[in-house]
């Protein structure tokens, strides 16, 4: 699948602590969470300027408090079913082997971390984290909670108050400001998270390859990021199975399934 022009390339180059990865939604695509605004994804049943944004998801809490109990249903059953493939595993494993320096993904649904990997930078922040509104602690939303949490929404999904309670159960205020958590999550219209967007720069600039996986790059900030690491001199190499908005930047691509790439790729290197 890989062209052994780009086999040779990777073989020479993949050198230790030089290799970054950006990952965007095709990635976990195949592991059973569709795109967002894709085929089959959530943005086709929930209209996004209503549920991506946090005045839209209050006032359909205050409204039509069914319609938001749906969406965090829908929402987190998918991202519970859904497992790393092996496109996760073989970037765990590059991580291990010192080749690869991180992990910067737009992906919310923590298949990286599950695969093994331990340098993610997540730029949309994390479905499985909720965070102070105020003071930033953050805290890990334990599955079995959330599968509880979503059981609780079917049962009162027509109450407004009881939604509430239950989203002041499981949502509870910090202990060290007093304000409440939220999901850790980038909803539209705010910022990313400057840390982790300053974390991803630092790692661009010691890069010489940039991986762009499973990305369709239309999203800024996050699409500026491979600009960067072409300005800073970095090679540039795109694991897609249809072009993306930058694909014209790239300096080699792959065009198939990341599941097969990545390993592919493992193999290349003798990792396999």
């Amino acid at each position: 699948m890989i062209p052994e022009k780009v086999r040779n390339y990777i073989k020479n180059n993949f050198k230790e602590g030089k290799v970054a990865c950006l990952t965007g939604a095709g990635i976990s695509a195949e592991s059973g969470i569709p795109t967002f605004r894709g085929k089959g994804g959530l943005w086709e049943r929930y209209d996004p300027e209503v549920y991506a944004n946090t005045s839209g998801l209050i006032s359909t809490l205050r409204t039509h408090p069914q319609d938001l109990a749906n969406f965090i249903v829908d929402f987190y059953s998918l991202l519970l079913k859904a497992h790393p493939n092996p496109a996760h595993r073989a970037l765990a494993i590059l991580e291990k082997e010192n080749i690869l320096s991180s992990t910067i993904t737009q992906n919310i649904d923590g298949l990286h971390r599950q695969a093994g990997s331990q340098n993610v930078i997540e730029l949309h922040g994390n479905a499985f984290r909720i965070r102070c509104t105020q003071c930033s602690n953050t805290v890990v939303f334990e599955k079995d909670k959330l599968r509880e949490m979503l059981e609780l929404f079917k049962i009162n999904k027509d109450s407004y108050i009881k939604i509430l309670k239950v989203l002041s159960r499981y949502f509870p205020r910090c202990a060290t400001c007093g304000l409440r958590y939220r999901i850790d999550i980038v909803l539209f219209g705010e910022i990313l998270p400057q840390d982790e967007l300053s974390r991803a720069y630092k790692h661009l600039n010691n890069c010489d390859v940039l991986l762009l996986i499973g990305s369709s790059l239309l999203v800024y900030p996050a699409a500026g990021l491979p600009l960067y690491a072409k300005e800073k001199g970095a090679k540039i190499i795109e694991v897609n199975n249809e072009p993306s908005a930058l694909s014209g930047l790239c300096d080699y691509i792959i065009t198939g399934r990341a599941s097969e790439v990545l390993p592919e790729i493992l193999g290349v290197l003798g990792y396999a």
